[in-house]
C-alpha cells in the first residue's frame, strides 16, 4: 500500500456530505445489502453520519458491524444515531481507509458509499479492504460520481448551478470512477466481480413528496453556499449576486409540486476469492 496515499485534493462540505448521507439507508444499496446475512461480521468504510451503517447491523443481527470514517466529528454523530434507535450491535471508529486498525480476515462483508471518488488511490484502499475480508467475503462499492443530472422544471439558474457541479468533476477526473468499478475492484485483487447502475432521487421515502424535494433543494443550496459555490466565486465562474439568485432558484424549484431531480448510481460487488 501506498504509505502517501491521501484523499484527494477536492473535498466536500461535511454539511453537504451529512445532509446527503443521511437520507440513505441499507435499502439504497440494491446490489449489496442483498447479499447480507444474519450473523455476519461488517465493516461500512467513510461511514458518514452512519444511516446505511445502522441498516447493515438490522440486517446482521446478531452479528456484528463497525463503522469506520476519518472525520472525529461524524463519527461522534453516527454513535448518536446508534444509540438514539438502541442498536447495540455496532461500533464506530475513527481512522482511514488506507490503514484500518483490524487483522487479516476480521470480516465477512466490507461496503464503500461514495468514498472512492474521493481518493487519490482508490485501489490502495480496495487492497486494504480486501486485506481485512476473510476468504470468500464479499465487498460493496456505491458511487455516483456521473457528472450527469436530470432536473424538472428546469431554467437558466438551474442549469447553471448543475453544470457547476458536473464541471467540478470532470476537472477532478471522477467521472470515470464510478463506470470502472470492476475494473478497480480487479486491480485490487477481487478476481469476481458484478456490477449494476441505476437512478438515485437523493430523497428517501416518501420519495417524491414536497418535504422530500425541498430537503433535496437545501441540500443543494448548502453545496452552493459551501466549498461548490466559493471555488466559483474565486475562480471567476460566478459572481455573488448570481449565487444569490441561483439560491432562491433552488429554494423555488424545491417548492415546486412537479420538481424531479436524478443522478446516475452505481453499484458493484468484488469477491475475495483466491486467482
Amino acid at each position: 500500500m501506498s504509505q502517501t496515499a491521501t484523499e484527494r485534493p477536492y473535498r466536500v462540505d461535511d454539511a453537504w456530505a451529512n445532509a446527503t448521507h443521511a437520507r440513505r439507508t441499507a435499502e439504497f444499496v440494491t446490489l449489496f445489502t442483498p447479499r447480507l446475512k444474519p450473523g455476519m461480521r461488517l465493516l461500512d468504510c467513510g461511514c458518514g453520519p452512519g444511516t446505511i451503517t445502522v441498516g447493515f447491523a438490522q440486517r446482521v443481527a446478531p452479528g456484528d458491524v463497525v463503522g469506520i470514517d476519518i472525520r472525529p466529528n461524524v463519527v461522534e454523530q453516527a454513535r448518536g444515531l446508534a444509540a438514539e434507535r438502541g442498536i447495540a450491535n455496532v461500533t464506530f471508529d475513527v481512522g482511514s481507509v488506507y490503514q484500518l486498525p483490524y487483522p487479516d480476515a476480521a470480516f465477512d462483508a466490507a461496503f464503500a458509499s461514495a468514498l472512492l471518488q474521493h481518493l487519490d488511490s482508490p485501489v490502495d484502499a480496495l487492497k486494504e479492504m480486501r486485506r481485512v475480508l476473510k476468504p470468500g467475503g464479499v465487498a460493496g462499492i456505491a458511487d455516483g460520481s456521473s457528472p450527469l443530472r436530470f432536473r424538472f422544471p428546469t431554467n437558466a439558474l438551474l442549469e447553471k448551478y448543475d453544470s457547476l457541479r458536473s464541471g467540478t468533476r470532470e476537472r477532478d477526473s471522477r467521472p470515470t470512477i464510478a463506470l470502472r468499478l470492476r475494473a478497480l475492484l480487479r486491480e485490487a485483487g477481487f478476481t469476481r466481480t458484478e456490477a449494476t447502475g441505476g437512478m438515485a432521487t437523493e430523497s428517501s421515502p416518501p420519495a417524491g413528496s414536497i418535504e422530500e424535494t425541498r430537503r433535496v433543494a437545501e441540500t443543494h443550496v448548502i453545496a452552493l453556499r459551501g466549498t461548490l459555490g466559493q471555488e466559483a466565486l474565486a475562480q471567476g465562474r460566478l459572481t455573488a449576486s448570481e449565487l444569490e439568485e441561483m439560491a432562491a432558484a433552488l429554494t423555488a424549484w424545491g417548492e415546486h409540486p412537479d420538481a424531479f431531480y436524478a443522478r446516475p448510481v452505481f453499484h458493484a460487488l468484488g469477491w475475495n476469492e483466491s486467482p
